[in-house]
């Protein structure tokens, strides 16, 4: 599934199977983005940084669990430091 941008940040982890629209399963958001703002020059911290991990990666609406921030120095994304179960 290509990356959507939902309107809570996040983008989308699933698809509503009574809807057939993406959805944000952290947010139960089935809103979509209007715009997909540029990401260039923005930088991505895992959820758990600076507590568990220092992961960082430049920002991408493919990372996994991803939410953009535009009113943060960093967007987030989940790494897997703590496992995918």
């Amino acid at each position: 599934m290509e990356a959507i941008l939902m309107k809570c940040g996040h983008t989308a982890q699933g698809i509503n199977e009574r809807t057939q629209k993406p959805v944000c399963v952290i947010c139960n958001c089935e809103e979509v983005a209007e715009e997909v703002p540029s990401l260039e020059g923005r930088k991505a911290r895992c959820t758990y940084h600076g507590r568990k991990c220092m992961s960082q990666k430049p920002s991408a609406y493919n990372l996994p669990f991803f939410e953009h921030k535009p009113n943060s120095e960093y967007d987030e994304y989940y790494c897997g430091c703590w496992g995918w179960n």
